[in-house]
């Protein structure tokens, strides 16, 4: 059965006798060798037998449930914490009015610039006292909602996001965030962060026209000089 099958255009190969392989697998192997895998395959079979019955044992399949789930959330929380589970977690906090888990989250130097303002925050001090503000004005129906969040990298996010009264959606609300964050006792905390609010003044047309304008006599002036 051991021939050469030529197809056209393609790389003669030989077929490989069946008398070869009877002969390898059968003829040829020690006994040496299968007295080897027993002990391994009895062990396995012994250990298959004993998660089986741990399997079985409801009690402690519960306390392995609870010790999955407990070092699922701490790792989430810690080490395994992406930008923008830290993202989610922060708005959580702002929600419930958790000041004290949303003091850790922020970082010592932290630098947050809302555009509603003049000047940008500078420090966890300042910064504190802006979300103090905010959460006692919000009161205890008004919820920031997350519409979608992404990740730049390891250490940035941005999240849009509006503001609800009861599920009603607020007019003028709405807005766009960007964080960057640092490491901090293996877990991330804002050190900079820039938010976009919507204006309730809608211009439309009126400002591409304006920079044309703007432009025009930038033009101007250069042609002048």
């Amino acid at each position: 059965m051991a021939a050469a099958v030529n197809f056209p255009c393609r790389i003669p190969r030989q077929a490989i006798s069946l008398k070869g392989v009877a002969r390898l697998a059968f003829g040829s192997t020690p006994s040496k060798g299968s007295c080897q895998l027993m002990p391994s395959n009895v062990k396995m079979e012994r250990e298959a037998a004993c998660l089986r019955k741990q399997v079985n044992n409801k009690s402690l399949n519960k306390r392995w449930v609870s010790m999955v789930v407990s070092a699922a959330g701490d790792f989430d929380f810690k080490l395994g914490s992406s930008p923008s589970n830290m993202i989610k977690q922060f708005y959580a906090c702002i929600n419930d009015k958790k000041l004290k888990e949303l003091d850790g989250y922020v970082s010592e130097d932290c630098h947050f610039e809302d555009c509603s303002f003049l000047q940008p925050m500078q420090g966890k001090k300042e910064v504190m006292h802006f979300f103090r503000q905010l959460t006692a004005g919000m009161g205890q129906n008004v919820k920031f909602v997350i519409e979608h969040v992404c990740e730049d990298d390891e250490m940035t996010a941005g999240v849009n996001w509006h503001l609800e009264w009861k599920t009603i959606q607020i007019p003028f609300t709405r807005g766009c965030s960007f964080y960057e964050c640092s490491h901090k006792d293996d877990r991330l905390i804002i050190k900079k962060a820039l938010v976009v609010i919507e204006s309730p003044i809608k211009p439309g047309g009126i400002v591409l026209v304006i920079i044309q304008k703007i432009i025009f006599s930038q033009h101007f002036l250069d042609l002048l000089a």
